[in-house]
């Protein structure tokens, strides 16, 4: 449905807008390939907003997928490196009630007292 590919130097907000149909759901998956400390968390803020109802926000764990494909984790000297070429997240929408154009912002955020280099980071809406 929609692909965020974020800057790996600033990770700044997206946003885009999508027509949801009635019983549809949401499912959110990530690309990435990161090299962190721990301890550290990486996860998307998302927040959806449609017309006429308050904007829902969601949490989602970036590097503990529920499942992961072509993927790979190193740890050495205390870091960790993590990549996979898509995972889902434990994280969802809907069913959507009925049809509705959606504004969806997607944050990605990092917090701890860890190291955290981000190579790559993709966030993906999927049916």
């Amino acid at each position: 449905m929609h692909r965020f590919t974020f800057n790996p130097e600033t990770l700044a907000p997206q946003t885009t807008t999508l027509i949801l149909d009635k019983g549809e759901k949401l499912n959110f998956w990530n690309s990435l390939d990161v090299t962190y400390k721990p301890p550290i968390t990486l996860g998307f803020y998302i927040t959806i907003k449609a017309e006429k109802e308050p904007p829902t926000e969601i949490f989602c764990d970036a590097l503990n997928p529920t499942l992961t494909f072509m993927s790979s984790t190193i740890e050495k000297d205390n870091y960790i490196d993590k990549s996979w070429k898509i995972a889902r997240m434990n994280c969802e929408l809907g069913p959507i009630e009925e049809k509705q154009a959606v504004t969806i912002t997607a944050t990605p955020k990092a917090d701890g007292i860890g190291t955290l280099q981000v190579n790559g980071l993709i966030l993906e809406l999927k049916h």
